[in-house]
């Protein structure tokens, strides 16, 4: 059964919050010897927090945290040098993934019934969460990188347009990171769940998804 007190949930988001920012940290050493800087870790790490329980308030929220670890650590590994850097803004950092987590969790609730009729429960859930995760990293990947260029655009610095920044990231970033995460999350999250007696599918006992699945 699940514990919904407030102490629990307190507890919860602290670790999802710690998790996000070790792997975040984990993602820059890796960094340290590819030619760009790779979110691999923490958007797996991210996501796998925000289908675990079906819920809206974990879906989204569990984005909006990855957002603040990304601010908290530009005041400690600055991503730009410039006399006011763009990454300290929260519209920046924090504003495009708090959507994220939005049109993930949406997309995930809609392929859910899209897909009802589908007997095999994990292989439905694999379904709707690697489609969730596609389209919620689509709207970072936009919106990031539009409201990036626009800050840095207001703040007299260079900007690029939205196309030539993606495709100067597309091959190392964007395929590496979409396919870590679209492959990997769907089963890291539906292996928590069985461990956590959740179940397959949210809300569902593990006894009931374990003969289904």
């Amino acid at each position: 059964m699940v514990n919904n007190s407030k102490a629990y949930q307190v507890a919860k988001y602290a670790i999802t919050f710690a998790t996000i920012f070790v792997a975040m940290m984990l993602d820059r050493v890796i960094s340290l010897g590819l030619p760009t800087a790779t979110a691999a870790c923490v958007l797996l790490v991210t996501f796998s927090f925000s289908f675990l329980d079906n819920k809206w308030l974990t879906g989204v929220l569990s984005c909006m945290l990855f957002g603040l670890a990304s601010f908290i650590k530009e005041f400690i590994f600055p991503s730009a040098v410039a006399a006011l850097p763009v990454y300290w803004w929260p519209v920046v950092t924090i504003l495009p993934r708090v959507a994220m987590g939005a049109v993930a969790f949406g997309v995930y609730r809609l392929m859910q019934l899209l897909c009802r009729q589908m007997l095999n429960r994990y292989l439905r859930q694999t379904v709707c969460i690697t489609v969730a995760t596609f389209f919620g990293l689509a709207c970072n990947t936009v919106l990031f990188l539009s409201v990036l260029n626009l800050a840095n655009r207001l703040s007299g610095q260079e900007y690029q347009s939205l196309v030539l920044v993606i495709k100067a990231v597309l091959v190392t970033n964007i395929i590496p990171e979409y396919l870590v995460s679209m492959i990997l999350v769907p089963h890291v999250v539906l292996g928590v769940r069985r461990g956590l007696k959740l179940g397959v599918e949210p809300h569902a006992h593990s006894a009931v998804d374990q003969n289904n699945a």
